[in-house]
C-alpha cells in the first residue's frame, strides 16, 4: 500500500522485529565485510614492488576513503530520525532531501578529492616516486564514485536493510582484490587502483538501487534539483548535524592524521613501515566493532533489547579488546616478515604502540557509539578535538626527536586527553552508572585477556612459528581460547543463576 507520496507503508522501521530480532544475523554479515577488507588489504600487499611504493599509495587511498566522511552529518541524522518511525510522507520527504543534498556533496567531493591529491603529488615522497603526475587527480576523482556508494549503502541503513548494506561491503571487498589482481595482470600497473577503487562502488549501487526503491517507490536516486524548502530542511537539520559534523571531521583527522605526517614529512623505507602496520589495525579495529555498530541503531530506535545488548557488548569488549591487540601486537611483526619481507616489517615495539592504542580507543568504543545513538554529537565532538589537539601538541616534539616511532607515542599520549577517561566519565553520567565499576570492569577484563592472550601466541610461535600461514593459525587459536574461557565462565556462571536467555547471559561475562 502506498500513500499519496509514493511512499510503502510498513511497520516501523526500528521495531523489535526488524532490528532487536536481528543484532546476531547482522553482527555476522558486518563482520564478515570487515574481514574480507582486511584480507584484501593483505592481498593487495603482494602486489607492491618496493615497501617505498606502499607507503606513496597508502597514504593516497587513506585520504580517498577519508573524503567521503566529511559528509556534515546529515545522513546520520537522516537515519535516526527514520529509525523508529512509520514510513509516512513526511519520512519520504526526508528521504528526498537525502538524495538531493548527497547528488550534491558526492560532486564536491569528486573535485575537492582531485584538489587534495595533486597537492599530494608534489610532496617529497610522491616525487621521489617515478609516477605519471595523471594518476593523481584521476584517483582523486573516484573519490566522488566512492562517497556516492557510502550515500546509497548508508541509506539502506535507514530503511531498516543494514544487513544488507554489510553484504554489499562484503561484495566490494573481494571486487576489489580481483579487479586489482586483473588490472596488474593486464599491465596496468598502478593505474589498476582506480579501476579497483571506482568499479566495485558503481556494482553495489547497481545492486542496491532495487533494493530501495522496493522499499521507497518514487525516490528519486540521483537529483541535482533544490529548492526553498530543501534549504529550510538543512537549516532545521544543522543543530544535530552540525555536532556529529565536528565529531566526525575530528574522529577522521585522529585515526588518519598520523598517517599523512609521516607520508608529508618523511620519505623512504619508515612511511612504508609506519602505513602498513597503520592500515592493519584500522582494518582490525572496524572489524573488532562489528557488535558496536551493528548495535547503534537498536539503541536509537529505543527497543526493549537496547538496554541488555549494549552490557553485553560492553563487557565482552574488555575481553576481544585485550585478547586481540595483545595477539596483535606479538604476532604481526612475524607475520609481516613472513608474509611479504623483514624490510616491510616496523618491529616490535611499532606493533606493540599501536596495540596500544587501539586498546584505548577499542575499550571505549561501546560508550561512544552509546553516546553518538542518544545524539551526544557536540559533546563527542568537544572531546575528540581535545584528543586531537593534545595529538598534535606532542606530536611536534616527539617527532622531531624519535621521527615516526614518535609519532604513534604522540597518538597514545594525545587519546588521554579524551578516550581514556573522559567519555567514559560522560557516558557513565548519561547512562546513570557507577564510572569506577565500569572502568574497573572493562579494564580488569582487558588486562586478564591481554594477559592470557599475550602468553599463549609466545608460546604458539616459538613453537609454530617461522610460516606467515602458521602465524595465522597460532593468531586465531590463541584469541578462540582467551575467548573461549571468558565465555565459558560466563555461561557457567549464567547457568547457575538460572538465566537462558542470550540478552541476559551477557551481563555474566
Amino acid at each position: 500500500m502506498e500513500d499519496s507520496n509514493g511512499c510503502r507503508k510498513s511497520p516501523l522501521i526500528g521495531s523489535i522485529a526488524v532490528l532487536g530480532s536481528l543484532f546476531v544475523q547482522t553482527v555476522f554479515w558486518r563482520a564478515l565485510a570487515y574481514l574480507s577488507w582486511a584480507l584484501v588489504s593483505l592481498l593487495t600487499i603482494r602486489m607492491f614492488e618496493s615497501v617505498e611504493l606502499l607507503g606513496l599509495v597508502s597514504a593516497a587511498l587513506l585520504v580517498l576513503g577519508s573524503l567521503p566522511a566529511l559528509d556534515g552529518g546529515f545522513r546520520n541524522t537522516l537515519n535516526r530520525r527514520i529509525l523508529g518511525r512509520e514510513r509516512d510522507a513526511e519520512t519520504f520527504r526526508m528521504l528526498q532531501f537525502g538524495q538531493r543534498l548527497y547528488t550534491w556533496f558526492c560532486a564536491g567531493v569528486a573535485v575537492l578529492g582531485m584538489v587534495i591529491l595533486s597537492a599530494y603529488s608534489l610532496t617529497p615522497n610522491a616525487r621521489s616516486q617515478a609516477i605519471a603526475w595523471l594518476f593523481y587527480p584521476s584517483l582523486g576523482a573516484v573519490a566522488g564514485v566512492i562517497a556516492l556508494g557510502s550515500a546509497f549503502l548508508q541509506l539502506l541503513t535507514g530503511l531498516g536493510l543494514q544487513r544488507r548494506m554489510f553484504m554489499l561491503q562484503l561484495f566490494m571487498a573481494w571486487a576489489s582484490i580481483g579487479i586489482l589482481w586483473a588490472g596488474f595482470r593486464c599491465g596496468l600497473g598502478i593505474g589498476s587502483f582506480v579501476l579497483s577503487q571506482s568499479l566495485p562502488s558503481l556494482a553495489a549501487i547497481a545492486i542496491a538501487i532495487p533494493m530501495i526503491r522496493t522499499a521507497a517507490p518514487g525516490l528519486k536516486l540521483l537529483d541535482f534539483s533544490w529548492d526553498a524548502a530543501d534549504s529550510a530542511r538543512l537549516r532545521e537539520l544543522w543543530p544535530d548535524s552540525s555536532g556529529l559534523m565536528r565529531f566526525q571531521f575530528w574522529t577522521l583527522l585522529v585515526y588518519t592524521l598520523d598517517v599523512v605526517l609521516v607520508s608529508w614529512l618523511w620519505q623512504g623505507r619508515s612511511v612504508g613501515q609506519y602505513s602498513l602496520v597503520a592500515n592493519l589495525f584500522s582494518k582490525l579495529r572496524l572489524l573488532l566493532q562489528s557488535a558496536d555498530e551493528a548495535a547503534w541503531p537498536i539503541l536509537a530506535a529505543r527497543t526493549q533489547k537496547a538496554d541488555s545488548i549494549a552490557e553485553g557488548v560492553l563487557r565482552f569488549n574488555g575481553w576481544l579488546w585485550g585478547g586481540a591487540m595483545a595477539v596483535s601486537a606479538v604476532c604481526i611483526p612475524a607475520f609481516i616478515a613472513d608474509y611479504k619481507a623483514q624490510e616491510y616489517s616496523g618491529g616490535t615495539l611499532l606493533t606493540a604502540l599501536f596495540a596500544l592504542r587501539y586498546l584505548v580507543t577499542g575499550i571505549a568504543s561501546q560508550p561512544g557509539y552509546w553516546m553518538f545513538a542518544h545524539g551526544h554529537m557536540d559533546l563527542l565532538a568537544r572531546l575528540m578535538r581535545r584528543e586531537l589537539v593534545c595529538c598534535l601538541a606532542f606530536s611536534v616534539p616527539l617527532g622531531l626527536w624519535l621521527g615516526p616511532m614518535g609519532i604513534v607515542i604522540a597518538f597514545i599520549a594525545g587519546s588521554s586527553g579524551s578516550t581514556l577517561l573522559p567519555l567514559h566519565l560522560e557516558f557513565a553520567r548519561a547512562s546513570k552508572r557507577s564510572p569506577w565499576a565500569m572502568l574497573r570492569a572493562s579494564w580488569s577484563r582487558a588486562a586478564l585477556s591481554a594477559g592470557l592472550a599475550a602468553g599463549l601466541s609466545v608460546w604458539g610461535l616459538r613453537h609454530w612459528g617461522g610460516d606467515w600461514r602458521l602465524t595465522v593459525v597460532v593468531a586465531g587459536l590463541c584469541l578462540a581460547a582467551t575467548l573461549g574461557v571468558a565465555l565459558g565462565a560466563a555461561l557457567l556462571r549464567a547457568r547457575r543463576a538460572g538465566v537462558t536467555g542470550r540478552a541476559q547471559w551477557g551481563r555474566f561475562l
